[in-house]
């Protein structure tokens, strides 16, 4: 049994993670003994327990799950990747509990170093939704990879905005196997991801997504990037356990501010309090990390798409100036505005295909 076979086989065990890893290396400097000790001696090493020698060593008998994983994924197209491989991400190297083996499909390059992660609640305001699409846009083009979790509402909405600019990179972490996704209708989003960056998990091709992976794939995120962003999320949302690892690692750590008024902004704002960088545009995050080049890339290549108010029609620049980046009901805006709601609808229509509004549920539109 190789060393890479060996590793692979420790991980499907389910009871060998990161920290019990380290200490068998102590005392198997060659891992592949592990299989032939006693459970007595594999139950002295550090953080084992007699319970996880034991199912450590009748994994012995079922080595075929080993071979049948790395057939499935291979015809899947989907790499199996052990810490020692050329392939495998050095990013993970410096970060505590690193993991030693990692399900990918798409390609890792050593620009990917160079991200900031992007997190945030999975039920989003319109606001926050538009800020996930807008930040994680303007991330990518000024050259930086977009990582978040797959999940619903601000993850998803940020790998979007990454893929909205041509040459956008985002990776994509998952809490669950790369052949059971979750959310399930997220795999048409994997799939353009894959295309034009990575899905990674550290799960087994069809592990469940059991609550408890969540937290520990978190440290994934936060340990490939090089700041954590939280653009919306509630006082008790699973972000912070990003942000924890986040500041454990030593990365800075973002948050866009939000209408007070609203539970969504309750993290963003306690962040702030505490000391997060406040974003109101990639620019702060850019200056934060010191980074002057991307900050010119950012505006040499943004300016080309931002739309310009100069061409809007009087009526049209009217209904803009009562617009805010939260939404406002299409009757209020009727009264504010002083105007006809078939001309508000023809005018309001106009401007979001010019790319100045977007329409919100419930008949609201917000400035973008």
């Amino acid at each position: 049994m190789n060393q890479r076979f060996t590793l692979l086989s420790l991980h499907l065990t389910g009871v060998v993670g990161p920290r019990r890893l380290k200490s068998a290396k102590v005392f198997f400097p060659n891992l592949s003994d592990i299989f032939g000790s006693s459970e007595d001696q594999l139950a002295e090493v550090e953080d084992w327990t007699l319970t996880s020698a034991k199912k450590v060593l009748s994994f012995q008998k079922h080595l075929e799950i080993v071979e049948r994983e790395i057939e499935r994924a291979e015809s899947k197209d989907i790499q199996v990747l052990v810490e020692g491989d050329e392939a495998f991400p050095k990013v993970f190297e410096n970060i505590y509990d690193p993991p030693f083996v990692l399900w990918k499909t798409g390609n890792y390059l050593p620009e990917d170093e160079k991200a900031i992660a992007v997190i945030g609640c999975r039920k989003p305001s319109a606001y926050g939704k538009h800020a996930a699409l807008k930040l994680g846009e303007d991330i990518a083009r000024a050259g930086y990879t977009v990582i978040s979790g797959l999940a619903r509402g601000i993850d998803s909405t940020a790998h979007q905005g990454a893929l909205k600019y041509s040459k956008g990179r985002t990776i994509a972490f998952l809490g669950s196997g790369l052949l059971n996704m979750y959310p399930p209708e997220n795999k048409k989003l994997a799939s353009e991801i894959a295309a034009r960056g990575v899905v990674f998990s550290e799960y087994p091709l069809f592990s469940k997504p059991l609550a408890m992976h969540f937290p520990q794939r978190n440290r994934l995120i936060s340990g490939s990037s090089k700041g954590v962003l939280v653009v919306e999320a509630n006082k008790d949302s699973g972000s912070f356990i990003t942000v924890d690892h986040a500041i454990d690692q030593g990365k800075p750590v973002f948050a866009v501010p939000g209408p007070i008024h609203q539970k969504q902004s309750e993290g963003a704002h306690s962040l702030i309090q505490q000391g997060a960088k406040l974003v109101t545009g990639v620019e702060d995050i850019f200056h934060e990390l010191q980074d002057a080049h991307a900050e010119t890339v950012f505006k040499s290549r943004g300016v080309l798409t931002a739309p310009s108010e100069e061409k809007l029609s009087d009526e049209e620049k009217m209904i803009l100036s009562q617009l805010a980046y939260t939404p406002v009901h299409i009757d209020a805006l009727a009264r504010m505005a002083g105007i006809q709601p078939r001309r508000l609808n023809e005018l309001l229509l106009s401007l979001e295909l010019q790319g100045f509004v977007q329409q919100a549920p419930g008949h609201c539109y917000f400035k973008v």
